[in-house]
């Protein structure tokens, strides 16, 4: 990822040499790298998990069957906000139990702010409590 952006601004850059243009005085397009619609430099999740990539929510391999989101004001779709916190919750965790926990935790959190159902609540629950 950094190289490609690296090698972006170096295209635009060169581009900008050859046409005349100050390196000082040249205007840069933000970049949208994932191509969510989000510029770069507001992108929080700059390798989204945007709906053409996957329409629904996969957690370990497993399609929750929960309708992933468009990316919101900073880029991020619900599919990159659950595999965060699923990350979030293993590196965290000390045992199966405490990643479970912290899972429940955490989805009941998104559950309060309605973004997502208690159905799916328990899907996420049901996927987690199973990995190992």
């Amino acid at each position: 990822m950094y190289s490609e952006k690296l090698r972006r601004f170096l295209a635009v850059s060169a581009m900008a040499f050859f046409l005349g243009a100050s390196s000082a005085h040249a205007q840069v397009v933000p970049l949208d790298s994932d191509g969510d619609g989000i510029t770069d430099d507001l992108d929080e999740c700059d390798l989204s998990i945007t709906t053409l990539v996957s329409p629904t929510v996969i957690i370990n391999g497993v399609d929750t069957g929960i309708q992933n989101t468009a990316p919101n004001a900073v880029g991020c779709t619900l599919a990159d906000l659950i595999t965060d916190m699923i990350d979030v919750c293993l590196d965290d965790a000390k045992n199966h139990g405490q990643f479970v926990s912290c899972v429940s935790h955490e989805t009941n959190i998104l559950k309060r702010a309605r973004t997502i159902s208690g159905k799916q609540k328990g899907k996420i629950q049901s996927i987690v409590a199973k990995m190992r």
